[in-house]
């Protein structure tokens, strides 16, 4: 099982950064707010939009690497989005030692696809 962490960008034009275990489950839910599972924040923000994802081991180290991104600044989160190898820099940084992966552009693109 792999464990995610990710960048939306909402319909506000702020970038939202969460975690899951399924990339295009949970961008549905932010977006459908089924079952009270959206986040609040997205909820008032739609549409929401997947820009970005990684994928890591464990979900302490998405919890850990979710944390990291959040302390960026939006110039940061920016880039992240236009250059994700940015997040070995990032983990760096911030003395996170495990393994990261970046998702790739088809993972991206399915979740654009409507219900």
């Amino acid at each position: 099982m792999g464990y995610w962490v990710y960048l939306a960008l909402c319909g506000n034009n702020t970038i939202y950064t969460g975690a899951t275990t399924d990339l295009i489950r949970r961008v549905c839910e932010h977006n459908n707010g089924s079952s009270g599972r959206g986040a609040k924040y997205t909820a008032a923000h739609r549409p929401v939009s997947l820009v970005q994802a990684w994928e890591v081991g464990t979900w302490s180290d998405a919890l850990r690497l979710e944390y990291a991104i959040k302390r960026c600044v939006r110039k940061e989160k920016d880039q992240l989005i236009k250059e994700p190898e940015q997040i070995y820099q990032l983990a760096e940084r911030r003395k996170l030692s495990f393994s990261i992966s970046e998702a790739s552009q088809e993972l991206l693109k399915q979740t654009d696809k409507p219900d």
